[in-house]
């Protein structure tokens, strides 16, 4: 996805569930990984969402199997796909 296409989508905060699609919520809720549910959702790459945010390709792999990342990385992941940090953590 283009940056300029990126920007244009809406944030999201912690308690807007209702700003995420039916389809994102039914994985979350199946026991998929939120940041790898809202990170398809948001059609970016691991490689794009590393680039844009700082955090190392290898974390976010490791984040959407299930490991523990740290609060920080979480938090620059959340600000990369622009949704509030609480999204990320369950």
């Amino acid at each position: 996805m283009e940056l300029r296409h990126f920007r244009q989508q809406p944030n999201i905060g912690p308690r807007d569930t209702a700003g995420l699609p039916n389809h994102v919520l039914e994985k979350i809720a199946a026991g998929e990984q939120p940041l790898k549910a809202i990170r398809e959702w948001r059609c970016i790459s691991q490689t794009d969402l590393a680039d844009r945010t700082g955090v190392a390709v290898t974390q976010i792999m490791r984040c959407e199997s299930g490991w523990l990342i740290s609060k920080e990385a979480l938090r620059l992941l959340a600000r990369g796909l622009r949704v509030h940090d609480e999204l990320l953590v369950h």
